[in-house]
């Protein structure tokens, strides 16, 4: 087919905006029990409502039934530290939620035979509005759920979080005035991850205190319920630092499974009763950081070894460790080329599931065996409207930033199987910073790329200093350089793609959320490369993030900051966008949720108003009922398509 010759950025698409918004949906939290696969999914066509779902493990997708457990207007999502996560929990006769709306826990029949919803009404939990619930551990021997409590304690003071023990019992009082809600562990800052060892006996959790934040030092503790005692946090062999701790989790024989990366990089350990032993493979990473509750990065199969997530320099891969020998193999189907990662990922016999990445396929709950390298895909997140030709595969790129370290991320070039560029034209490109900052970003399809490659844009995903993904050290690069090493990594990767010939250098974008929307401000300020930026949410005023943030990221800034009593009013100016807004000259977009408790809207607002008083051109939307990150197809669609047709103006297409 010969293609039509249209400028970069022209080129008409069947990826809409309309599309990327409402067709696509947000996988969240995972679990498998009794060979059934149990999942949350975010819906933006039912206002972000996010649902619970199941599918038999065993079956073929063709004659699999999956079933909606929660009818609407319920929607499982907490938000225990704001982010939430770990809102649900499967058990053989039934679903425990916490209901976004209130913050309760309710309960839900588990229908088995996968016909329809439950007959019965969900039934209401706890009665305690001052209560935020999270991370739900089920204690069938003593009729209990132990979970995350998170306890609101009055306007302008943090909330007190705790492990508590919620009874399920019927009694006549408790079933009037809500179930009784009973501290458990207590006396630390935070605490997740609660699980019990298969004899009920012990249940091991992790907790950190500020100003730290959990990927930095998370330790792992024991609390032996029969006798009420706890253990000293487990320490690591060979080593008298702690490290951070991650997902406990008990095998079938009582030996307790963690990840911990005071060697460098999150490694498996296993704590037998007497001894904490190691299980590494050197220079890989099998964490993730802990920003919402119930991450899952291993499982154990039943023939006795257990899958692991792993990532080194960009890639991933499932590995299967056996325990006798320590030895490590990959799974057939993750070493393919196409295989990006498994989120969430859970364990039943032989199978490993979780939500499945891939570069060529959008996001989809998916299952693989440990063996023979079959996938089976349950659902996938969009049904993407691009032949296999069409899509923009991401090509991991490294290059080098000022100092001479390496830096990676995911380039993805235009593509369009109808048009083309006239010859020895460049493309626009749109360099993105992820938010956290410690997070990182993959080379897995999303459709909202697909939507900007598919028009003539390229899009670097820069996984700049301070990801995560690629050991303690690169993620330690950003420890009080937030704002200078970000924006430099990310300055040089502008500069690599011009040096490349893969960007035009005068239509060079940038756009970032949250940290990521800092990221594109801080670098309007110290680099005019750009010709124009887009912020979601970002942050302007570092001094009033530092007063007003919520508790679990109340000492997140003086460690990216690196601020002291001495050099605290200094540094938290020199590195705020709203005191450096008369060295910006590009344009800058915002997006903005006024239900925003993590980036409050005044953020935005005060940015906008300085960039104005110096003629720069901003242009702003806000969503009233939006918080930090989008979740309704209104608000995901009008900003794409604003974000779309802000560049269209600033480049002339």
């Amino acid at each position: 087919m010969t293609k039509q010759t249209l400028k970069f950025g022209n080129w008409p698409s069947n990826v809409s905006a309309e599309f990327v918004a409402g067709k696509s949906l947000r996988f969240q939290s995972v679990q498998a029990l009794d060979n059934r696969l149990y999942w949350s999914e975010l819906r933006p066509l039912e206002k972000g409502r996010a649902a619970l779902v199941c599918a038999p493990l065993e079956a073929a997708p063709a004659t699999a039934v999956i079933t909606d457990l929660l009818a609407a207007p319920c929607s499982a999502r907490s938000k225990v530290h704001e982010y939430g996560g770990g809102a649900f929990l499967a058990t053989p006769t039934q679903i425990f939620f916490v209901n976004a709306d209130d913050q309760q826990i309710w309960s839900v029949e588990n229908i088995t035979n996968g016909t329809s919803l439950p007959a019965a009404a969900p039934r209401q939990i706890t009665k305690a509005p001052e209560w935020r619930f999270a991370d739900l551990c089920h204690d069938p021997r003593r009729q209990r759920l132990i979970c995350v409590g998170e306890q609101q304690t009055g306007a302008g003071r943090h909330p007190k979080n705790l492990l508590v023990s919620i009874s399920l019992a019927e009694s006549g009082e408790d079933k009037k005035a809500g179930q009784q809600i009973v501290p458990l562990v207590e006396g630390d800052d935070f605490y997740a991850s609660p699980c019990l060892s298969p004899d009920g006996q012990k249940l091991a959790f992790v907790s950190w205190n500020l100003p730290a934040m959990p990927w930095e030092s998370a330790v792992l503790q024991i609390a032996d319920l029969e006798a009420q005692t706890s253990t000293p946090p487990l320490t690591c062999p060979n080593t008298a630092q702690t490290g951070a701790s991650f997902q406990p989790a008990w095998d079938h024989h009582g030996n307790l499974w963690f990840i911990n990366d005071h060697s460098g990089f999150g490694q498996l350990y296993r704590h037998d009763g007497k001894a904490v032993m190691a299980f590494p493979l050197p220079d890989t990473e099998m964490g993730d950081p802990l920003w919402v509750f119930g991450m899952k990065t291993y499982g154990f199969l039943e023939d006795g070894r257990i899958a692991v997530l792993c990532r080194a320099k960009g890639k991933a891969w499932i590995s299967r460790l056996d325990p006798l020998d320590k030895s490590h193999s990959p799974c057939p189907d993750t070493k393919r080329s196409g295989f990006c990662g498994l989120d969430q990922l859970v364990t039943a016999g032989n199978q490993i599931a979780g939500i499945l990445s891939s570069i060529d396929k959008p996001n989809a709950i998916a299952s693989l065996s440990a063996h023979i390298g079959e996938t089976t895909i349950y659902k996938p997140s969009i049904a993407l409207p691009l032949a296999r030709e069409q899509i923009s595969i991401a090509k991991a790129l490294a290059f080098e930033n000022e100092l001479g370290q390496t830096v990676y991320g995911n380039y993805y070039p235009p593509t369009n199987q109808l048009y083309q560029a006239p010859p020895n034209e460049l493309p626009p490109v749109i360099l993105t910073a992820h938010g956290g900052p410690t997070a990182y970003a993959h080379a897995g399809l999303t459709p909202k790329v697909q939507y900007w490659t598919s028009r003539g844009f390229g899009y670097f995903d820069v996984n700049y200093g301070g990801s995560w993904g690629f050991g303690k050290a690169y993620r330690q690069r950003l420890d009080a350089q937030w704002g200078v090493r970000d924006v430099a990594d990310m300055v040089a990767a502008a500069s690599y793609l011009v040096d490349a010939d893969l960007a035009d250098p005068s239509r060079l974008l940038i756009s970032g959320s949250s940290a990521g929307g800092y990221t594109v401000l801080m670098a309007l300020v110290k680099s005019k490369l750009f010709a124009a930026g887009a912020s979601y949410y970002g942050i302007s005023d570092l001094s009033r993030l530092y007063e007003s943030t919520h508790k679990f990221e109340a000492g997140y800034i003086e460690k990216l900051l690196g601020l002291s009593p001495h050099n605290r009013t200094k540094i938290l100016k020199q590195r705020s966008p709203l005191f450096c807004a008369d060295q910006i000259s590009a344009p800058v977009i915002f997006f903005q949720g006024l239900q925003d408790k993590v980036v409050p809207p005044d953020q935005a607002e005060l940015m906008i108003a300085a960039l104005e008083q110096n003629g720069i051109e901003t242009t702003y939307k806000s969503f009233a009922m939006e918080g930090h990150g989008f979740r309704t197809k209104q608000a995901i669609e009008t900003a794409l398509t604003m974000e779309y047709e802000f560049y269209a103006n600033i480049l002339g297409l």
